[in-house]
């Protein structure tokens, strides 16, 4: 048994759909959740930049004492290299190349994710590591991120932000969409009214999770306590990841902490 608590972290509330999944499988774990809320969206931040804020993550999470660290953000999963960490890092962009790659009937899959991670083209490269005969569509969406971090998630602009997006891959015939960001499950409903009906949307929290608690499992490293609790931790503003976090986890969140995520 191991009941020091598992890292989760990403740009701003789009962890939350990540930290969702987990807690649904893995009720007992203890979680320290941070949201980079001071500096997201990072979609539009240089790799070197991106390389910088995974580090002082990371550090935080090392001195929360932290057993693995789930990184939620795909942008940064397509900047960093996981082999210049020595910690237990598992990466959301990896599970939603894994899933899409094993759904996808026709061999067209559409990823919608920041302008860094398609630019990375990492989930193309994932996807075909797996099976190169799949063609990968990628359609960076933007605006997407602020809309979910202002609590504009529903919104007229969040429909009309996704039929625009949305349009070129439906063109392309995709039968499978991958969410190429955390922050896109929270948007499923424009989502899924801008993509044609038949398509099989893709949530990399979903396998994710199952292969964290697989590892926990495997390593006899699963927490058998009765409850878990979670600490969440922002660098910026905390309004808007308050309304954000009870539309996503569905409860109240008493107590979130500011960090000088800088000093690390």
């Amino acid at each position: 048994m191991d009941i020091r608590p598992i890292g989760v972290f990403d740009s701003g509330v789009g962890g939350l759909t990540v930290l969702k999944r987990l807690k649904e499988l893995l009720p007992n774990e203890d979680y320290i959740y941070f949201g980079d809320t001071k500096r997201v969206p990072y979609g539009e931040k240089s790799k070197k930049e991106i390389e910088k804020y995974a580090r002082q993550i990371v550090h935080f999470m090392n001195e929360k004492n932290t057993k693995i660290i789930v990184i939620a953000c795909n942008t940064t999963c397509a900047s960093i290299d996981k082999n210049e960490y020595s910690e237990i890092l598992f990466n959301v962009l990896e599970a939603g190349a894994e899933s899409a790659a094993y759904l996808t009937k026709n061999k067209k899959v559409g990823v919608i994710a920041t302008t860094r991670t398609i630019e990375s083209r990492s989930y193309e490269k994932n996807i075909k590591l797996i099976d190169s005969g799949i063609d990968v569509f990628g359609k960076a969406c933007p605006r997407f991120v602020p809309l979910v971090e202002e609590g504009l998630a529903n919104s007229d602009e969040a429909f009309k932000c996704a039929k625009e997006y949305l349009s070129v891959l439906n063109n392309e015939e995709i039968d499978t969409l991958v969410l190429g960001c955390t922050h896109y499950p929270i948007l499923i409903n424009a989502i899924k009214n801008a993509v044609h009906k038949d398509v099989i949307i893709v949530d990399p929290a979903i396998k994710l999770s199952e292969k964290v608690k697989s590892y926990l499992e495997e390593n006899a490293m699963l927490n058998s306590r009765l409850t878990g609790k979670t600490e969440y931790f922002v660098s910026g503003n905390k309004e808007n990841f308050v309304n954000t976090a009870k539309l996503i986890l569905n409860e109240d969140i008493e107590k979130i902490s500011i960090v000088d995520i800088e000093r690390y």
